[in-house]
């Protein structure tokens, strides 16, 4: 009985984060915060030592590791982002519902939440788009490796993620393409946040509609 109610949750959970982004993608809820005004770090905190700067009204990780969060913690939401990377291989994270405190190491990352990948590579366990556990309790997580190979850019193109929370699910675009659904999101409300890791790319637009 327990795990046709998890199941049943999880079904409705899925069905209800489908709607919710739709609408949200639609434009269907009130006006999205712009999050990066484009200026400045204002509403941003720069956490262990992040190099992050801000130039022509993009914002950039110039390599370096620790991590920029969010001033403002977000339960549910729909986040556009737009980056690009400015050479191959270049390697960052977008974190969502994470708190703020870190790992006491050299890169100092947070230790509880999640990250989108957003590192320019198809291969390995982890390729772009898909969620990563940085100390948050286990998910579910589905994609397919062929729809992130469709919806990929090389490096020097401007690229997006749609990322919806709502409740325990998460789902991702990646280009516009639907590309990662997770589940079992245990942590309700966090920052949003951005991982250095000794890459070089670069930001223009974070927007969030609060659902």
């Amino acid at each position: 009985m327990k795990s046709v109610f998890s199941f049943s949750r999880l079904v409705f959970g899925f069905l209800a984060l489908n709607l919710f982004a739709s609408l949200a993608l639609a434009g269907a809820f009130k006006e999205e915060e712009a999050i990066f005004n484009g200026k400045d770090l204002g509403g941003w905190v720069v956490e262990n030592g992040g190099q992050f700067s801000v130039r022509e009204g993009t914002l950039r990780i110039d390599r370096g590791t620790g991590w920029l969060r969010s001033e403002e913690v977000f339960g549910d939401f729909a986040l556009r982002i737009e980056f690009r990377f400015l050479e191959e291989g270049a390697n960052s994270g977008i974190f969502v519902r994470t708190g703020s405190t870190s790992h006491e190491s050299e890169t100092g990352y947070p230790n509880n939440g999640y990250q989108i990948q957003c590192f320019d590579t198809l291969e390995g366990d982890n390729p772009i788009a898909t969620l990563i556990d940085y100390g948050a309790p286990p998910f579910e997580q589905s994609y397919d490796l062929e729809d992130l190979k469709k919806a990929y850019r090389p490096a020097g193109e401007w690229q997006s993620y749609d990322i919806v929370c709502v409740g325990e699910s998460m789902k991702i675009w990646y280009n516009g393409s639907p590309v990662v659904t997770a589940g079992s999101i245990k942590n309700l409300e966090g920052h949003v946040g951005i991982q250095g890791e000794l890459g070089l790319l670069e930001f223009r637009k974070f927007e969030i509609t609060r659902l």
